[in-house]
C-alpha cells in the first residue's frame, strides 16, 4: 500500500528501492494469500479462523496484530465462508480497531479494508458501525492508522447507498479534506482523495454542495509540477472523475473543462501513472459529459490508438558478460535458448494500455454517433490487442469490443435496434454495416472464449452475451454453433483455460469437486440464459447437451456458490424457454427445485425460490402436484432472520413472489387461508424490488375476485399497499400508480 513508505523514520515521500525488498513478514503474507487463492477453501479456511481466534484472545499485541492481519490476507480466497461467518467476525474486528496498541489498529484497518471489498453485499449491513469506528481512527495518533482508515473509506463507500452514507457525510467531508490540508505525508495525503472520491461515489448527488469546495482542493493538486508528487496529482484527477458520476453532468459542467485540460496535460508527461490516471478520468468523463465529450475525439482517438498500438516488449542483444548477463534479468525479461538476446518488458506500460482501451470503450459507448469516424482504427488496434501475448490487455479489449457497435446503432438504429426473440427466419433488423461490424466483434470474442486466460474468458462470455441481448437473433446466427460449443465447453470443464490448469498442476491432488467455480464460469452460465433469452424455443433442442453439466453444480458436495450458480442458471432458462421446458420438468428442474429450497445457503434458496415460481407460472397444470412440497419448503423460508444478511432479505422477497405466481396459476391449489397471512408479513419487498409488479398483482388479483381470506385482510392489504406508494418506497412509478389505484378502490 501506498502509505508504506511513509512508516519508516523520514523517507517521506521518496520511494526506497529497499521497500521492495522481501521481509519474512511479507513472505508469509504473500504465501498465506496464495494458499488461501488456490487451495480449497475447506481445508484453508477452519485452520486460519481457529489460529486467528487464538491470536486475537492473546495478551500479546503483535500476536494478536498476526490473528487480524491474517483474516484480512485470506478475505480475497476465503471470501464465501468469511461472509457466512460475518456474524462471528465483525465483533472481533471491531474490538482490534479499538485496541490500544497502533500496529493492531492498522492491520484491523487493513482486514476492514479487505472484507469491505470482497464480502460486498453483505458487510454494508454494518455500515452503522464501520463509518463511525473508521471517522474515529481518522484521528489517530499514528500516520499508518490514518491512512489505512482512508483504504477502508475507500473499499467500503464503493457500493454503500446514500442513505447509509449520509449520517455522516457532512463530517466525514471535512475531516478528509482537513487531513488533505494538515498532512504533511504524501501518502496519506493519496488516501485522503481516494477516501473523499469513494464518499463521493457513495453520496451521489447528496454530494453536490461539497462539488465547489472539493474541486478547488483537487484543482490545487492538480498542478503540481514535482514528479515525485505526481502519484498524488493522479489521484486528484481520478476525485474529479468520481465526483462527475457521484453528481451528474449538469453539476459538474463547470468543472469538465478545467479536469480536461489538467488530464491532457497529464498526458505530456514522461509519467506511466498519471498517464494510467488521465485515461480513467477520460473514461469517467465520457460516460457522464456524453456528447459533450465528443469535441475530444479527433485529438484523444488517435492518441489512444497509437499507445494501445505499442509494443510494450523489445528484444535486445544481452551483454557478453556473465555478470552483465545475471544483472540484465529481472523478473520481467527472458531469454532465448542460446542466451543472446534478452526480452525487456516495460511492464507499467501494459497497465497505461489498459487505460487507454478503457477510456476508447466508453467513449465510443457514451460519445453517440460522433465516434463513428473512428471506429475503423479502433477495431484494427483492438483486434491486434486481443492478440496481445499478456491477459490484461486481452481482458479489456474483450471488455472493450461491444462498445464498438454502440456508436452505429445510434446513427443507423436510432438508439436501439428493435429484434424479436427466437425470430432467426424472418428479416435482419440490423443495417449492413452494423450487421458486418457485429459479427466482426462476435467473432473475436467468440474466439477469446478458447483463450487459456480465465479472465478473458470471463469478458469474452460477458461481451457475447451484451452483444446478443442488444442486437437479437441475427447477431448471433452466424456464430452460434461456435459459441454454443465454447459455452458448453466451460461448463463441462474441457475449455482450454481449464486443461491448461490440469496440464500445470494448477489443480494438483485436490481435485476441483470441492472448490467453488471460477468466476468465468458464472459468465459462462449467464452466457446460457443470454442464448435462452434471444433464442427462445430453438434452444429446446440444446438442453440434452447443456443440463446434464450444469446439474453437476448442484449436487451436495459443490460449495453453495456453485449450487447457487446452477440453479439460477436453471431459472433463466425455465424464464425463457417458458413451457419448452416441460419434458424437464420431472427430472430436472423439479428436484433442483425441491433441493434448493431444502439448502442450507440463503442464495441457494433464493434461486430455487424463483425457479420454482417461474415454473408453476408457465407449467401451470403440469406441476400442481407438486405444489403441496413445493409450498411446505418455501413456508420456512418467510422464518428467515432479515436482519442477518441481504442476502436473507432476497430470499424472503423471492420466496414471497413464487408464492404469488403460484397463487395466480392456480388459486384453487393453494390454501390461501395458510398461506396469505405468512405471505402479508414479507410484503413490502425488501431487496429484490423487480418483483414488487408480481407480489402486488396478486394481491390485488385476490382482492378483485373478492377472494374471502383477502376480504377479511382488507385493512391489513391496505397499509401495505400505502406503505409501497410512499414517496420513499423503492417501488417503480408504474407500479405505484397502480396501487394507487387498488388502494383508492379499498376506501
Amino acid at each position: 500500500p501506498a502509505w508504506k513508505a511513509d512508516l519508516e523514520g523520514d523517507a517521506g515521500d521518496v520511494d526506497d528501492g529497499d521497500m521492495d525488498s522481501p521481509t519474512e513478514t511479507s513472505m508469509a503474507q504473500g504465501t498465506l494469500d496464495m494458499i488461501a487463492c488456490e487451495v480449497p477453501k475447506k481445508f484453508v479456511w477452519p485452520a486460519c479462523m481457529k489460529r486467528c481466534m487464538e491470536r486475537l484472545e492473546s495478551s500479546d499485541p503483535n500476536a494478536r496484530k498476526a490473528g487480524i492481519a491474517c483474516l484480512g490476507v485470506i478475505a480475497e480466497g476465503c471470501t464465501e465462508p468469511l461472509t457466512m461467518a460475518l456474524h462471528d467476525v465483525m465483533p472481533r474486528v471491531f474490538a482490534a480497531a479499538q485496541d490500544p496498541a497502533p500496529q493492531v489498529r492498522e492491520c484491523a484497518c487493513f482486514c476492514l479494508g479487505q472484507i469491505s471489498e470482497h464480502c460486498q453485499p453483505d458487510i454494508l449491513q454494518y455500515s452503522s458501525q464501520i463509518l463511525p469506528i473508521v471517522f474515529n481512527l481518522l484521528d489517530d495518533n499514528n500516520v499508518a492508522v490514518q491512512a489505512t482508515s482512508c483504504y477502508v473509506l475507500e473499499m467500503f463507500c464503493e457500493r454503500l447507498e446514500p442513505e447509509a452514507v449520509r449520517p455522516v457525510l457532512d463530517s466525514l467531508v471535512r475531516k478528509l479534506a482537513q487531513m488533505l490540508e494538515v498532512s504533511t505525508k504524501r501518502s496519506v495525503q493519496e488516501m485522503a482523495v481516494a477516501a473523499l472520491a469513494a464518499t463521493a461515489v457513495a453520496a451521489e448527488e447528496e454530494f453536490s454542495p461539497y462539488v465547489e469546495g472539493v474541486a478547488n482542493l483537487m484543482t490545487r493538486l492538480m498542478q503540481l509540477q514535482d514528479p515525485n508528487l505526481f502519484s498524488l496529482r493522479g489521484r486528484a484527477l481520478e476525485c474529479m472523475g468520481h465526483m462527475a458520476i457521484a453528481v451528474g453532468r449538469d453539476t459538474f459542467r463547470p468543472y469538465f473543462p478545467q479536469t480536461m485540460q489538467s488530464a491532457m496535460e497529464g498526458l505530456a508527461t514522461d509519467s506511466t501513472d498519471l498517464q494510467e490516471f488521465a485515461y480513467a478520468v477520460f473514461a469517467n468523463l465520457a460516460k457522464v459529459m456524453k456528447e459533450e465529450f465528443a469535441p475530444a475525439l479527433p485529438d484523444l482517438v488517435p492518441h489512444l490508438v497509437k499507445i494501445i498500438d505499442m509494443d510494450e516488449g523489445e528484444i535486445e542483444q544481452a551483454p557478453n558478460s556473465k555478470d552483465d548477463n545475471l544483472a540484465g534479468l529481472d523478473d520481467s525479461d527472458d531469454e532465448d535458448e542460446d542466451g543472446q538476446y534478452v526480452l525487456h518488458v516495460r511492464t507499467a506500460l501494459l497497465e497505461v494500455k489498459k487505460g487507454a482501451i478503457t477510456a476508447l470503450g466508453e467513449m465510443a459507448a457514451h460519445t453517440g454517433n460522433s465516434f463513428c469516424p473512428h471506429l475503423e482504427s479502433c477495431m484494427v488496434v483492438l483486434q491486434k490487442a486481443a492478440g496481445n501475448w499478456h491477459p490484461l490487455i486481452k481482458a479489456e479489449a474483450a471488455d472493450a469490443f461491444p462498445s464498438m457497435i454502440i456508436p452505429l446503432i445510434a446513427a443507423h438504429h436510432n438508439g436501439e435496434i428493435k429484434w424479436t426473440k427466437a425470430d432467426l427466419g424472418g428479416a435482419n433488423p440490423m443495417s449492413q454495416v452494423t450487421a458486418t461490424l457485429v459479427q466482426a466483434v462476435l467473432t473475436e470474442e467468440v474466439a477469446l472464449m478458447k483463450d487459456e486466460d480465465k479472465t478473458t474468458v470471463g469478458k469474452a462470455c460477458e461481451a457475447v452475451q451484451g452483444v446478443i441481448e442488444l442486437c437479437g437473433p441475427h447477431a448471433l446466427s452466424p456464430v452460434l454453433n461456435d459459441a454454443l460449443q465454447n459455452s458448453h465447453a466451460i461448463i463441462s470443464k474441457s475449455a482450454p483455460c481449464q486443461t491448461a490448469d490440469e496440464l500445470y498442476g494448477d489443480i494438483g491432488e485436490f481435485g476441483d469437486e470441492d472448490d467453488d467455480h471460477d468466476s468465468f464460469t458464472q459468465a459462462a452460465c449467464d452466457l446460457i440464459g443470454g442464448f435462452c433469452r434471444v433464442m427462445g424455443h430453438h434452444f429446446k433442442q440444446y438442453l440434452h447437451q447443456f443440463l446434464p453439466p450444469i446439474l453437476e453444480f448442484t449436487k451436495p458436495s459443490r460449495p453453495a456458490s456453485d449450487r447457487s450458480m446452477a440453479v439460477g442458471c436453471l431459472s433463466e432458462i425455465a424464464q425463457e424457454l417458458e413451457g419448452a421446458i416441460a419434458e424437464q420438468w420431472q427430472p430436472v428442474f423439479m428436484p433442483a427445485v425441491l433441493n434448493g429450497l431444502a439448502d442450507e445457503d440463503v442464495n441457494v434458496k433464493r434461486n430455487a425460490a424463483f425457479c420454482a415460481g417461474i415454473c408453476c407460472e408457465h407449467l401451470k397444470a403440469q406441476v400442481l402436484g407438486d405444489y403441496p412440497k413445493m409450498l411446505q419448503l418455501l413456508g420456512q423460508n418467510f422464518s428467515l432472520d432479515t436482519s442477518a444478511s441481504e442476502s436473507a432479505c432476497a430470499c424472503v422477497d423471492n420466496s414471497a413472489a413464487a408464492v404469488a405466481r403460484m397463487i395466480m396459476a392456480s388459486p384453487e391449489n393453494v390454501p390461501i387461508d395458510q398461506v396469505l397471512p405468512v405471505f402479508l408479513t414479507a410484503l413490502p419487498l425488501k431487496v429484490d424490488m423487480t418483483e414488487n409488479q408480481t407480489v402486488y398483482q396478486c394481491l390485488i388479483g385476490l382482492l378483485q375476485m373478492n377472494h374471502p381470506e383477502a376480504v377479511s385482510r382488507k385493512e391489513d392489504i391496505k397499509r401495505i399497499l400505502t406503505e409501497a406508494t410512499h414517496e420513499s418506497s423503492k417501488v417503480d412509478a408504474d407500479t405505484k400508480g397502480m396501487l394507487v389505484q387498488a388502494v383508492q378502490s379499498l376506501h
